[in-house]
């Protein structure tokens, strides 16, 4: 280990309580056995798991066990060897663990950093907890120890050069896992003198990493709740008090530093924005259980956080994936946020499905900052749903998909991207992060390309988005503008996109959208503009510039353009498009999926494209006639009935609106 006996009886210990004062002295002239025994019988005495056990049980995360397993069959599994990571098993041979090992068809580097997030120690100790079986507790010993041979803690290296050691996953496994399994099994005897002490060590040493070698964004919350931890666990620290202090100071200075005024967290990730939600809670928790003091700042900026989840909800109750994000259901963090905040009726109806509390006061909402126009019909299951990002890029964790427009209709996500993947190297990858696998625009076949230039400022998070919108009784817009070049040379094409919801249809038509793009050479050449729509299910029908999606359960979403489509399915060459990731428990595959492509040629175009969802059959329109002229602002929409609208972007205007409302 990097810590030495001298140092660790003689250094990092409280010298104030009395059984620990004269350690340094027992180790030199009694020996390590003796050391190790007097430490030892001190942390049987001292620690309290009946309090540290107040604190809740949590779901589980990181695909390390199969969905159908049961705590006992998973603890079982793990104990013959076969450990997972990534969704990926592995059966060790003779059940000895290699931590340093990879045995991804694809040398996946995440499996091998993820597989010492250690949630193998939590399943162990809760089994052992639930039966007294000692085999379980021998089971976390043996894995303990064998990580602690290993994994040896290195003194100074970045996050990415050591494959046991990444701060992530030590922030992680000092946040639950290792503490968990310690406080569960800590009086088998399986856990004898010297592995306890060795545990301590590797305590302190998880301390000394997460101190000195923290990094930034929703890693460095998980390192701070990390560290937050063990300075609340384990007192007896010589520096525990210097620890929790600086955990707690950079809890609530990432807080204001990470968080848009309108709550969303810079990373701009559905997925991410609670990993730092879920790790703050899991440190008031812990901190509440045990009574150390919890700074007011960090409680109350919380709030905003947990009420932003309300601001994106869709009707189905799940956030929108969003960047490297996912469809999570509100109503486990909205019950998360009554335990801080029991006040807000507003959490409290989504926690209860709506059971108590209230609605909030808007349907459709605005956020400045986050550059994001969510348009709303109502908030039940059946309502619909639309979605404009017309913001900034984030810190991390970004897909080139700015102006990327999503739909949710009558229970069905009728228009979403492709989500997110495996965060390896594949071509598949590599497209999920591009503006291919979005509802938005190419240029030449180029996707948008903001990262090549991209750098973020702390300054940015008081920014204001571009995106102007206005929202009424009976129609919203928003729109924005993409201007930061396409492929890594930048190709000087401009993208602005408008987008009107009509909320209560048109003459009789239910709920549809209109998307206006108007594309421009910047250069003064000739491009070929694309805008590019995800769609994927199947079966379909594609009839000239109509195309029909059947969504299960009567339910259908018609695109219908001013041009027609070319229809992309599972295409490899010269780059990837029409494909959609396919989660299994075991890997992470992908199917082939139309993607409706539109394109035109020149200096600049107009191309409008009707998103039309029905429960009740084949969409009410049959064409959509606009002129490619940029300039034009009229559009035609012909319905089946032989009826012509005639509606103008210009009586649907944007501008610079209020602030978002409160969901308070």
């Amino acid at each position: 280990m990097l810590i030495t006996d001298d140092k660790f009886f003689g250094e990092v210990l409280n010298p104030n309580i009395p059984a620990l004062s004269d350690l340094q002295t027992v180790y030199r002239e009694k020996g390590l056995a003796a050391a190790e025994k007097q430490f030892a019988d001190y942390i049987r005495s001292a620690l309290t798991p009946e309090v540290y056990f107040q604190i809740p049980y949590y779901e589980r995360e990181n695909a390390w066990a199969y969905p159908h397993e049961s705590d006992m069959e998973a603890a079982e599994r793990i104990l013959s060897g076969s450990l997972m990571a990534c969704g990926y098993m592995h059966t060790f041979p003779n059940g000895i663990i290699d931590w340093e090992c990879n045995p991804t068809y694809n040398s996946y580097a995440e499996w091998t950093w993820q597989l010492s997030r250690h949630h193998e120690f939590r399943c162990l100790g809760k089994c052992y907890r639930d039966t007294g079986n000692e085999k379980f507790a021998k089971g976390f010993v043996d894995l303990l120890t064998s990580w602690c041979e290993q994994a040896i803690c290195p003194e100074n290296a970045n996050p990415y050069t050591t494959k046991c050691w990444r701060t992530i996953e030590a922030g992680i496994r000092m946040t639950k896992n290792w503490h968990y399994a310690f406080f569960a099994c800590y009086r088998s005897s399986h856990m004898t003198d010297h592995v306890i002490t060795v545990y301590m060590k590797s305590i302190w040493e998880h301390a000394f990493r997460l101190l000195h070698f923290s990094t930034k964004a929703n890693w460095l919350i998980m390192e701070m709740s990390g560290l937050a931890h063990i300075a609340m666990l384990y007192p007896f620290f010589r520096d525990a008090k210097l620890w929790g202090d600086h955990a707690f100071r950079v809890l609530e200075e990432e807080l204001e530093r990470q968080v848009y005024p309108d709550g969303f967290q810079y990373e701009l990730s559905t997925g991410y924005h609670n990993v730092v939600v879920q790790n703050c809670h899991w440190v008031l928790c812990t901190a509440k259980a045990i009574g150390y003091p919890i700074p007011t700042m960090l409680t109350a900026r919380l709030e905003t956080l947990f009420e932003l989840n309300v601001k994106l909800c869709c009707p189905d109750g799940r956030l929108p994936d969003l960047n490297d994000g996912g469809r999570a259901l509100i109503s486990f963090w909205c019950e998360m946020g009554l335990t801080y905040f029991p006040q807000n009726e507003v959490l409290r109806y989504f926690a209860t499905e709506g059971k108590e509390g209230r609605l909030p006061s808007f349907d459709s909402i605005a956020l400045p900052y986050a550059g994001m126009a969510v348009m709303r019909t109502g908030w039940s299951k059946n309502d619909v749903w639309l979605f404009l990002d017309a913001g900034p890029f984030g810190s991390n964790h970004q897909h080139e998909d700015k102006l990327n427009v999503l739909m949710h209709a009558y229970g069905k996500a009728v228009l979403r991207d492709c989500g997110n993947y495996e965060y390896d190297t594949s071509e598949m990858r590599k497209f999920i992060l591009s503006s291919r696998a979005h509802n938005c625009s190419m240029a030449d076949g180029l996707a948008q390309c903001r990262r090549r230039n991209y750098r973020w400022k702390p300054e940015m998070i008081a920014w204001k988005s571009d995106m102007k919108w206005r929202f009424t009784e009976n129609w919203d817009s928003a729109e924005g503008v993409y201007d930061e070049g396409y492929g890594e040379e930048g190709l000087a094409v401009i993208h602005k996109r408008k987008v009107i919801f009509f909320k209560k249809g048109i003459g009789g038509t239910l709920p549809f959208a209109v998307v206006c793009d108007r594309l421009f050479s910047d250069d003064g050449k000739e491009h070929t503009f694309t805008v590019s729509y995800q769609m994927d299910v199947q079966p379909y029908t594609a009839n000239g510039c109509t195309f029909t999606a059947d969504m299960g359960d009567g339910i259908r979403m018609s695109m219908i353009s001013s041009v027609p489509p070319e229809i992309v399915l599972g295409q490899k060459e010269p780059f990837y498009m029409g494909w959609r990731p396919v989660r299994s428990p075991i890997e992470h595959e992908h199917a082939a999926a139309p993607c409706l492509c539109y394109a035109d040629t020149g200096t600049e175009t107009r191309i409008v494209t009707v998103l039309y969802p029905s429960d009740r059959g084949n969409a009410d329109l049959q064409a959509v006639y606009a002129s490619k002229n940029p300039a034009e602002t009229e559009i035609r929409l012909l319905l089946h009935d032989g009826r012509c609208i005639r509606i103008f972007e210009t009586d649907y205007p944007c501008g610079e609106s209020d602030e978002a409302p409160s969901v308070r």
